[in-house]
């Protein structure tokens, strides 16, 4: 990837879900480090977001389909070595 085409990332340290009873949703917020010179173990946090159970169930969906193109060989870290 050239320098252009770098987006910002955030690594994931953590997240919350639960079901919000008598909305018919769930909320989720994660935990992440927003600098490299941030501590892990003082990640901020982000605020709660709420989903439809057919929202959460297509992220999930999509979230399996990347993982798997992850796994194919050839996919994935850009840092892997190639022979």
């Amino acid at each position: 990837m050239s320098k252009t085409d770098d987006i910002p990332v955030f690594p994931v340290t953590g997240w919350q879900a639960k079901p919000l009873p008598g909305y018919d949703a769930l909320a989720m917020k994660f935990e992440f480090i927003p600098s490299l010179l941030q501590p892990i173990d003082s990640p901020r946090e982000t605020q709660f977001f709420a989903l439809t159970p057919e929202m959460a169930e297509s992220l999930i969906s999509e979230l399996q389909k990347h993982i798997e193109s992850l796994r194919k060989p050839d996919v994935g870290s850009p840092f892997k070595s190639r022979h």
